[in-house]
C-alpha cells in the first residue's frame, strides 16, 4: 500500500488544540478498531511461532465477530453484547490474560463490563466521564490488568485511569492537533500501554513512549485520508506497530515496523462497523447469532457428528455440532432426510452427502462451516428452504449430481462481505438433470461473496453438465460474478434480480462462456440487473462469443 514520504516533523505535539474529535466524529457511521491478541497465525507470512494479535469486529446490531489468526476465514465465534449504537470496547477486566467484551454509552458516560465472550448481563457497571466522551482501553501501569479511559473531545485531552470505576482519572495530557485518531500500543515492548496519533490528512503516525507529557519517540508516513489506525503485535515479537482498515477497499494493511512505506501485508475482511481489541481468545461459547434477516431457531436437543450408512433415515429437531469435522456425513444411503435442526459450528462441511441417492435437506439453520451442504456423487437431491449463515467456500456445491428431481430452492444465505473463504454462493460442478426435470436453483436469497476472484453467486456448468436452470433468484453483493455460464448444455437464467455495489473484486453481473466444455442453448431472459465493477462502471453482461446464446428481455439499469 503506498504511504507519503516523510517530510520534516516537530517532535514535540503536545498542542492545547483540540484533537481527535472528528476522527472519532466521522467513524461514529464506520467503525473504531483494535486488535484481538490470539495464536499463531499460520497463513501470515510475518507471524510464525508466536503469539500474534488478530482483528475482531462489531456490526451495527451489536454482534461481536472474533478472529483468531491475522487471516481472513479464522473465525472463532460471534456473540451479541450491548446495543446499536453503544461503542463497544474490550479488555482484560478481570486480569486473567483473556480480553473480553465491555461497551460506552456516549450518552450517559456509562460503562458496562462482561468477563465472559458471550452474551449477557454485565459483571460490572459504573459511570465514567461525561456524555460524548470517547473510551479508550489498556494497560497504562503494566500490571496485566486493562482499564477504560476516555478522550474528551471538548477539551482535546486524554484522561488515563489505573482502576475500574467511578473516580478522577491519574494522568491527563494533550496530543496532537485537531483531526487526529488516537492509537494506544506498547511500542517499546516494556509491558505499558501507550498513547499515539494518526494523523489522516497526511498519514502521519506519532507515538510516544510515556503516558504523560513528553516528546514523540516514533514519528513516520503510513497510510492516508479514509484510513483508520490500529495499534497490535502483528509479527509476535513482543511490540505493537500500526496497523490501517481502509474501509472503501474492505481491506487492513499491516505494518511490522516503525518505518514509512509499503505495508509488509494486507487482507481483505470486508466492510464493518467496529473492530475491536482482545486477546487470549481461541474459543466462543455459544456463539452462534441471529444474522439480521437468517434469525437462527430456538435452541435444540445438543449432538454431536451424526453419521448415516443406512436407508430410511430421518433426522430432526437436533444442534448438530462438530469442531473437527462434517457435523453431518451421508455416505451409500438412500431415502435420507435432514429436517428442522441447527448445525453448526462445523470443523468441516455442514452436511456431507456422497454416492447417496434421494436426501432431502428442508427447514434448517446451518452456520459455521466450511461449507454449508456439499453433495458428491449422488442422485436426487433436494436442499430446499433453509438458512445459511457464514457458511465458508458454498452454501451449496453439487459436484456430480445426476438424475431427475434434484433443486437447491427457496434458502436464504449471508456470509461476511468480503470477508469470509466465500467462492459460489451456489455451485454446480458437472452436475446434470434430465430435459424433463432439470436442476433448479430458483427463488433463493443470497448476499455477500468476496473477495474472491472467481467466485459467484450461482455457478451453473461449471467442468460441463446439463439441464439446469437458476430462476427467481435474489443476488446481493454476491462476488466477482452475479451468476454464471461456465459450459455445458440446456443451461437457463430466468427472472433473477441481481445486485451489487463496486467492490474490488467485483466484475459483471451475468456471463455465458465455455470455458471447460462445450456450451449450448443457453437462454437468458427478463433478468433484472443493477451492477457496478470495480471500476465503477455499469456492467451487467458478457460472453466469449463460444456459446449457443438466446438473451432477451434483461433490464441492465434496474432500480
Amino acid at each position: 500500500m503506498p504511504a507519503q514520504s516523510p517530510s520534516s516533523l516537530t517532535t514535540d505535539i503536545r498542542r492545547h488544540t483540540r484533537m481527535i474529535l472528528v476522527a472519532f466524529a466521522v467513524l461514529a457511521s464506520t467503525l473504531v478498531l483494535v486488535t484481538v491478541r490470539a495464536q499463531p497465525a499460520a497463513a501470515a507470512e510475518t507471524c510464525v511461532g508466536a503469539e500474534c494479535d488478530t482483528i475482531a469486529f462489531v456490526d451495527p446490531y451489536a454482534v461481536f465477530t472474533v478472529w483468531e489468526d491475522v487471516v481472513p476465514f479464522s473465525l472463532v465465534g460471534r456473540f451479541i453484547y450491548g446495543n446499536p449504537g453503544d461503542e463497544p470496547i474490550m479488555g482484560d477486566w478481570d486480569c486473567d490474560g483473556d480480553q473480553t467484551p465491555g461497551m460506552y454509552r456516549r450518552s450517559t458516560g456509562l460503562v458496562y463490563l462482561r468477563n465472559s465472550n458471550t452474551q449477557g448481563i454485565a459483571d460490572e457497571q459504573y459511570i465514567f466521564g461525561n456524555p460524548s466522551d470517547i473510551p479508550i482501553v489498556g494497560d497504562w501501569d503494566g500490571d496485566g490488568c486493562d482499564t477504560v479511559s476516555i478522550y474528551r473531545p471538548s477539551e482535546a485531552k486524554f484522561y488515563l485511569s489505573n482502576t475500574l470505576g467511578a473516580g478522577y482519572a491519574e494522568t491527563e495530557f494533550h496530543l496532537g492537533e485537531f483531526g487526529d485518531q488516537p492509537v494506544i500500543g506498547d511500542w517499546d515492548r516494556d509491558g505499558d500501554d501507550t498513547v499515539g496519533i494518526f494523523r489522516p490528512s497526511t498519514g502521519l503516525v506519532a507515538l510516544t513512549n510515556s503516558s504523560s507529557w513528553g516528546t514523540v519517540h516514533h514519528s513516520y508516513y503510513f497510510g492516508g485520508p479514509g484510513d483508520v489506525a490500529l495499534g497490535g503485535d502483528w509479527d509476535g515479537d513482543g511490540d505493537d506497530t500500526i496497523g490501517l482498515y481502509r474501509y472503501s477497499a474492505g481491506t487492513v494493511y499491516i505494518n511490522n515496523g516503525h518505518r514509512s512505506g509499503n505495508a509488509d501485508y494486507s487482507i481483505a475482511v470486508g466492510r464493518h462497523h467496529r473492530a475491536l481489541a482482545a486477546s487470549g481468545i481461541t474459543h466462543v461459547p455459544g456463539a452462534t447469532v441471529n444474522v439480521p434477516g437468517l434469525e437462527a431457531p430456538p435452541p435444540r436437543q445438543s449432538s454431536g457428528p451424526i453419521r448415516v450408512s443406512d436407508d430410511d433415515v430421518v433426522i430432526e429437531n437436533l444442534h448438530i455440532t462438530n469442531p473437527h469435522g462434517d457435523c453431518v456425513h451421508i455416505g451409500g444411503s438412500a431415502n435420507v432426510t435432514i429436517r428442522n435442526s441447527t448445525i453448526g459450528p462445523c470443523g468441516g462441511n455442514g452436511i456431507y452427502i456422497t454416492d447417496s441417492a434421494d436426501v432431502t435437506v428442508v427447514g434448517n439453520y446451518i452456520t459455521e462451516s466450511a461449507r454449508g451442504v456439499l453433495a458428491h456423487r449422488s442422485e436426487t437431491i433436494k436442499v430446499n428452504e433453509n438458512a445459511f449463515a457464514f457458511t465458508g467456500r458454498n452454501f451449496v456445491q453439487f459436484d456430480k449430481v445426476n438424475g431427475p428431481g434434484s433443486s437447491i430452492s427457496g434458502n436464504r444465505g449471508a456470509n461476511e462481505l468480503g470477508g469470509s473463504n466465500a467462492e459460489d454462493l451456489i455451485s454446480l460442478y458437472q452436475s446434470n438433470g434430465t430435459s424433463g426435470s432439470p436442476i433448479r436453483i430458483a427463488n433463493n436469497h443470497l448476499k455477500d461473496g468476496g473477495p474472491s476472484s472467481s467466485g459467484s453467486g450461482i455457478m451453473l456448468g461449471d467442468g460441463g453438465g446439463s439441464h439446469q436452470v437458476a430462476e427467481g433468484n435474489v443476488l446481493v453483493d454476491p462476488g466477482q460474478v452475479g451468476i454464471g455460464v461456465a459450459g455445458g448444455d440446456d443451461m437457463r437464467i430466468v427472472g433473477n434480480r441481481i445486485y451489487s455495489s463496486a467492490h474490488h473484486w467485483s466484475n459483471v453481473a451475468m456471463y455465458a462462456a465455455g470455458f471447460s466444455a462445450s456450451c449450448g442453448d443457453v437462454e437468458i431472459v427478463g433478468n433484472h440487473v443493477d451492477w457496478t465493477a470495480a471500476g465503477g462502471y455499469q456492467n451487467g453482461f458478457w460472453d466469449n462469443g463460444s456459446c449457443d446464446l438466446d438473451m432477451y428481455g434483461n433490464v441492465f439499469d434496474a432500480d
